[in-house]
């Protein structure tokens, strides 16, 4: 109240001020009456911002601004003291998050009829093993970019069917590859050239893939073709890549369309074929997964790759008796989808 009254009080002098000094100005010329009021109305400017400070007004200013709430701090823990936080809040992550450390984990894509088998290590890498026909090839990179994919340190074609390497010619075309295996096999057909080509244009040369060759591994892995055996067989099927990949304890066996003559040479060849994840050969066809080779493998788990509704009748009813004998579960990506099994090194799990 008495800050108010000195105010009014120093505004009525400072008027009776300008109002003699008015007068004295009408007899001026007009230069300086232009110049005397630029001058009252700086003044008048100044006051008002002199009555603002002793009101306790403040001008807005960008510090007097609405600002963004203050995050509210959680509860101390107990013991813990007032104010004091264990954790610092973090913006949230919109990017794919990494894969679990210390986890191997092996994506059988559903790419119809057909096989596509992305295997991502503990340390990073990463495995193709097959990359379905040519229609599937666009579907096979999107899923790979997916899984956040960035290089391939190795490509597997196991053998020069279309519904295998069809789609890797794009694949390795989309993506850094670091090498890449084949079977001694040829054949006439666009897609296997096209697959030598993809290779040829990105400076690559095709390792020869059979059995006794390991791909270089470390930290508890190992990678080892068990198959082909021979560099000349009547059926195509039988020049399969077969690849058996142990990490820990736990193992996986990649058939292709390996068929009884191959398999024959598997268990004649006295390496071990025991795996917890056995992908059935030839989409389930009744002339692969004989009672024999099943009991040398003795999987827990079989995945058939196969389209729904094919014209070849996959999988045929006596590899699922065969397979239903032995008790072991069975997974199809014609009815599950794309499947992932996934290995801490001790146990395997499947989603």
């Amino acid at each position: 109240m008495i800050a108010t009254i000195s105010i009014l009080a120093f505004l009525t002098a400072v008027l009776r001020a300008v109002g003699t000094r008015w007068l004295a100005l009408r007899r001026a010329g007009k230069k300086a009456k232009r110049l005397a009021i630029y001058a009252v109305l700086a003044f008048t400017l100044s006051l008002a911002t002199a009555c603002g400070n002793l009101t306790g007004e403040q001008p807005p200013s960008p510090a007097n601004q609405s600002r963004p709430p203050v995050a509210q701090t959680a509860s101390p823990a107990p013991g813990e003291a007032p104010g004091t936080s264990t954790s610092q809040e973090k913006p949230p992550d919109s990017s794919t998050p990494p894969a679990e450390t210390g986890k191997l984990r092996v994506h059988y894509l559903d790419v119809g009829q057909g096989d596509a088998i992305l295997v991502q290590l503990p340390d990073g890498k990463n495995i193709l093993i097959d990359g379905g026909t040519g229609e599937a090839g666009p579907g096979v990179v999107r899923e790979l970019k997916q899984y956040s994919v960035k290089k391939l340190d190795f490509v597997i074609g196991t053998h020069p069917h279309e519904d295998h390497i069809g789609g890797l010619d794009m694949v390795i075309n989309s993506f850094q590859v670091g090498k890449v295996y084949l079977p001694r096999a040829t054949h006439n057909t666009d897609a296997y050239r096209d697959l030598l080509l993809a290779i040829k244009n990105k400076g690559l040369k095709a390792t020869e893939a059979k059995a006794g060759v390991a791909l270089p591994m470390e930290g508890g892995l190992q990678a080892l073709f068990v198959s082909p055996a021979k560099s000349n067989y009547e059926d195509l099927n039988d020049y399969s890549a077969v690849l058996h990949l142990t990490y820990g304890q736990t193992a996986f066996l990649f058939t292709g369309d390996a068929g009884n003559t191959a398999e024959e040479e598997m268990l004649a060849g006295g390496r071990s074929l025991k795996a917890d994840v056995l992908k059935i050969a030839h989409h389930g066809s009744r002339y692969s997964t004989s009672t024999a080779f099943l009991k040398a493998v003795a999987p827990r788990y079989a995945v058939i790759s196969v389209g729904k509704g094919n014209d070849y009748g996959h999988p045929h009813a006596q590899t699922l008796q065969r397979l239903q004998k032995a008790g072991v579960k069975i997974y199809r990506t014609d009815r599950d989808g794309t499947i992932t099994a996934v290995s801490d090194g001790q146990k395997v799990t499947i989603h």
